[in-house]
């Protein structure tokens, strides 16, 4: 999954890039429009401007993440990446309003993926935030009797992804 999600993020970025190109080669929008938002093109394609720096920050925070597991808040990471969920909407409004008048194929497909992405994301709300019995089973009756382990201390990291950032740390040391 982190292949597929990594591949998908690269992939975006090109596409990305090649519509900003293509948009100022064909003399739609100036050049620091790309980079400047709310300058003479509207509010549209300030929008996409927005949007695009936004995936920029995603694409940046996730080719450097090791980065972040030396630092003194290794959240910060999250923090930054997570900005992704602000960049697609606003990207959806973007291509929804800017330039010509979309056609009704293009907005079901948008209807469509906001559908989509909705559904996964309660998804994942309902898998992150729902019950976790993370003990083994040799100590889950244990505790019932008084007996068993000892409660471990709990650590900030262990509690945004235990697992995430065992996998980081084992990348950074490769």
């Amino acid at each position: 999954m982190q292949a597929l999600h990594r591949f998908f993020a690269v992939f975006s970025v090109g596409f990305l890039i090649t519509h900003v190109v293509l948009q100022i080669m064909r003399g739609r929008v100036a050049p620091s429009d790309a980079f400047l938002p709310f300058g003479d093109s509207g509010f549209a394609v300030s929008l996409g401007t927005v949007a695009a720096e936004l995936m920029i920050l995603v694409a940046a925070t996730g080719a450097f993440r090791g980065r972040f597991v030396g630092i003194r808040w290794p959240w910060l990471w999250r923090a930054l990446h997570v900005t992704a969920y602000l960049s697609w909407p606003v990207s959806i409004v973007h291509g929804l309003t800017a330039g010509r008048a979309a056609a009704d194929w293009v907005t079901l497909s948008y209807v469509a993926a906001i559908v989509a992405v909705g559904f996964v994301l309660l998804v994942r709300l309902v898998v992150t935030v729902g019950p976790r019995d993370r003990a083994p089973a040799k100590f889950r009756s244990a505790g019932k009797t008084g007996g068993g382990r000892k409660a471990e201390t709990i650590r900030v990291d262990d509690v945004f992804d235990e697992e995430f950032w065992v996998t980081l740390r084992k990348e950074v040391r490769r």
